[in-house]
């Protein structure tokens, strides 16, 4: 992984602001796998900004998700990109740190210094040391984001196939209007989940990266919380169990009604979705077509 004086210098004014962050964290996994639920808890923490979907990095370096279509030209992924900030710092008002990014012919490695430096600023701005980002596509691209974001740290966050794949198609009916509607084909919502199962796979040996069950979380919070905070560098600090439902108002993204599910209480009883909403026909298929979690 690149060092950190690699990519941010450590003598002027933003290599100050570089050093007085503590962490880098960044919650990836598939889709309807518990991103926005795991973000809250960190989120809850003092110590912690928390920050909406950004999709800055999955846009900025979509040609190399397996799995996901996106801006095929280089010169397309840096707009898309750059369009992201811009959107991140229209929604939270703060246009003031558009001087942050790079002009409009830089690099991939330019903008990343310059969205990082962007988080950076906003979490210093509130006394916060550390700030997480949640963006579920961002799976496919942890070793270009570790490569480009000093220190960074990933909890990445898999759920039982069945399970994963039951809430996808539920986004599809519940949301028809929206890009969920894919998911009403059960192929697709098996073969997203199955593509994020390699992803997720190939992170094994990556130290950079935790792995939480959705599963675990679910029941045995509280250990799985204390080992983010090991993993992280946070001091557990009892606001991340008690505050986390108040908390999880920061991670829900405008427009994103489905989210709001990390606001409700955590109910393993949801878990019984794959039984509710699939026939024993569709249940005996989607469970033959999953590849199967071995590690």
């Amino acid at each position: 992984m690149a060092a950190a004086d690699a990519s941010f210098p450590s003598d002027d004014s933003s290599g100050q602001t570089a050093a007085a962050i503590a962490g880098r964290l960044f919650v990836v996994g598939c889709a309807r796998s518990g991103t926005a639920l795991l973000e809250s808890f960190l989120a809850a923490h003092p110590a912690v900004l928390s920050f909406p979907e950004t999709a800055v990095f999955a846009r900025l370096l979509a040609g190399r998700q397996e799995g996901r279509s996106g801006p095929a030209l280089p010169e397309l992924r840096l707009q898309a990109g750059r369009a992201r900030v811009t959107a991140l710092l229209d929604a939270l008002q703060r246009p003031d740190l558009e001087g942050l990014m790079p002009g409009p012919d830089a690099s991939v490695a330019a903008i990343a210094r310059g969205f990082v430096a962007v988080l950076d600023r906003m979490a210093l701005d509130q006394g916060k040391r550390w700030w997480v980002e949640k963006t579920p596509g961002n799976l496919a691209v942890v070793r270009e984001i570790a490569h480009l974001v000093p220190g960074a740290k990933f909890i990445s966050i898999l759920r039982d196939g069945r399970q994963n794949v039951a809430s996808l198609h539920d986004m599809a009916l519940r949301y028809p209007d929206t890009w969920w509607a894919l998911f009403r084909d059960l192929d697709r919502a098996i073969e997203r989940w199955n593509t994020a199962l390699r992803q997720t796979r190939r992170l094994r040996d990556v130290p950079e990266v935790l792995l939480v069950r959705y599963e675990r979380l679910i029941s045995e919070t509280e250990a799985v919380v204390e080992e983010m905070c090991r993993f992280t560098g946070l001091p557990f600090s009892r606001e991340m169990i008690d505050r986390r439902a108040e908390a999880a108002r920061t991670v829900v993204a405008t427009g994103a009604p489905w989210e709001a599910e990390a606001l409700a209480e955590m109910r393993p009883a949801a878990e019984h979705k794959f039984n509710k909403l699939f026939s024993a026909e569709q249940k005996a298929y989607i469970e033959s077509r999953l590849e199967r979690i071995d590690f």
